[in-house]
């Protein structure tokens, strides 16, 4: 995910220099490289779960659209899925990691009671909302959606209430909506008839009722836009204020998927766990660069190295040959599968012992093709 992968970042940038979370962090990747099947259907969990981070960062600073807040509610319900994978493992930090997995089931609720299902990505454009989450906004919406249909309603309450059965309404843009009555049945026309225009064979009136009606149909999609904006305002600030557990919830979501995706690599690569110890001492059995070998030409294999260094027998070893025999890559390979060991990873070699060190001074010419020679 983007998140584990910010957070592998990270890691490598900044390795464990102590013991126990170093064998906590290996400890759940042994579980999950043994589990193959947990471990292939975390993974397709975990794709389905956004960037929530990202997410709530924008969702705070208002930089944000119903779509971002539906993603985020579409994540959050992946998520008891996701802890039932390991919920059964007794192992601290794979317990930690769920403790801090809240479900968050009152968010979820209030988003999926207010938001559309599938929101427009713009949030000016209307149909954010839910329909029956607002009952004005639902007026709104019936009005601009069906404004002939309560106009003619208005024409025949107005027609049979009068006794005018020839009484029309109509629409210019100097009076609006009016309503239009014959000079043959203008003694028949209401008193709270506001007429408005005379002409040679009629008369046109206006009615506060049918005025009320006009405003409502001509600013009914403005007002419904404008109200949408502001429910949907309401919305991003309710789930703002759960910030801090979602901020919590995805660098557990980002760890899981470290440690998941460390395994996975262990796996696929043939990587074994590092016994990592409080000593001075390297001992590597035939260790592999993990990136030569993944360049490598289809069939060609790694030759695999040994190193041995300790503080008592052999604390410095000369590395000698001719070009392009693979001194540089031993050297990069050592300070690489020590490394990996430090951020808590399976290493590429049959075996490993590492001695924690809190250093690793390199100098090498960054230029050779380690892959070709």
């Amino acid at each position: 995910t983007a998140m584990g992968g910010r957070l592998l970042r990270r890691w490598i940038m900044r390795p464990l220099k102590r013991l126990k979370p170093i064998q906590q962090r290996l400890d759940s990747v042994e579980i999950f490289y043994s589990k193959h099947d947990v471990r292939s259907q975390l993974r397709e969990e975990l794709e389905q779960v956004g960037d929530l981070e990202r997410l709530i960062s924008r969702i705070c600073v208002g930089r944000t659209n119903a779509r971002d807040i539906v993603q985020l509610k579409l994540s959050l319900a992946q998520i008891p899925v996701i802890k039932s994978q390991f919920a059964g493992f007794d192992d601290p930090l794979l317990k930690d990691i769920s403790g801090r997995l809240k479900l968050l089931i009152d968010l979820q609720e209030h988003i999926t009671k207010t938001l559309a299902e599938e929101p427009p990505a713009s949030i000016r454009d209307g149909n954010m909302i839910r329909d029956g989450f607002n009952e004005e906004l639902d007026e709104l919406r019936d009005i601009a959606k069906n404004g002939k249909k309560y106009i003619a309603q208005i024409k025949d309450k107005l027609a049979k209430d009068s006794g005018i059965a020839s009484l029309k309404i109509g629409y210019n843009k100097v009076f609006g909506y009016y309503i239009e009555v014959t000079n043959s049945h203008k003694d028949k026309v209401p008193e709270h008839f506001i007429r408005k225009q005379t002409l040679v064979n009629a008369e046109r009136y206006i009615t506060p009722e049918l005025k009320e009606i006009e405003e409502k149909i001509l600013s009914a999609e403005e007002r419904s836009k404008t109200l949408e904006y502001e429910l949907f305002e309401e919305v991003r600030l309710y789930v703002s204020e759960f910030a801090d557990d979602i901020q919590q919830i995805a660098f557990a979501l980002a760890e899981l998927d470290c440690i998941q995706c460390f395994a996975e690599v262990a796996f696929k690569n043939n990587y074994a766990k590092p016994e990592v110890r409080d000593s001075e001492e390297i001992s590597i059995k035939k260790g592999r660069h993990p990136v030569v070998e993944e360049t490598l030409p289809m069939g060609e294999p790694f030759i695999p190295n040994d190193i041995e260094l300790n503080n008592s027998d052999q604390q410095i070893m000369i590395i000698t040959g001719p070009n392009m025999a693979g001194k540089s890559i031993i050297l990069r390979q050592t300070g690489l599968i020590v490394l990996l060991a430090q951020v808590g990873s399976f290493v590429p070699a049959e075996s490993a012992t590492i001695g924690m060190v809190d250093k690793i001074f390199t100098r090498v010419g960054a230029s050779d093709n380690l892959a070709a020679g």
